[in-house]
């Protein structure tokens, strides 16, 4: 029953955390006209200048979308398995961090981006793990 309990703790961490990202992202698009004209990514040539054009900002609310996604999922994923300890928080990293490199083989991003995006996501995990591990401790602590 464990196993089941952090499985679906992990899957139901990731799914939200991935709506996370996901509502950020679009607010991103909407922020910047640049995304009005998105070339087709069959077009190899022309998505490779449209992301070579992006503005910084925009890549800046990349890694927070993907930052924010993996704290809010490691979060949710130990207060739903009701561990002490990391598993749960680690498990939606590594879970995360391999979305992530998906999406960087997929689509050419810069070198500085994809460096931040492989780092992010573990410490992110830990630090929705360590306000998971405080808030429980803040309301079950008697007073």
């Amino acid at each position: 029953m464990t196993f089941l309990r952090n499985f679906a703790s992990v899957i139901i961490g990731i799914v939200v955390g991935g709506l996370v990202v996901f509502i950020i992202e679009r607010a991103g698009h909407d922020m910047f006209s640049v995304y009005n004209n998105v070339p087709d990514m069959a077009e190899t040539e022309a998505f490779v200048n449209f992301i070579a054009n992006l503005p910084l900002k925009a890549f800046l609310l990349l890694i927070l979308a993907h930052c924010t996604g993996t704290v809010v999922a490691s979060f949710l994923a130990t207060l739903l398995s009701g561990h002490i300890r990391p598993i749960p928080a680690i498990a939606v990293g590594v879970l995360m961090l391999s979305g992530g490199v998906i999406n960087l083989i997929s689509i050419p991003h810069p070198v500085w981006f994809q460096i931040s995006e492989i780092i992010i996501y573990l410490p992110a995990a830990l630090i929705g793990y360590k306000i998971s591990i405080e808030t429980s401790r803040r309301f079950t602590s008697p007073k």
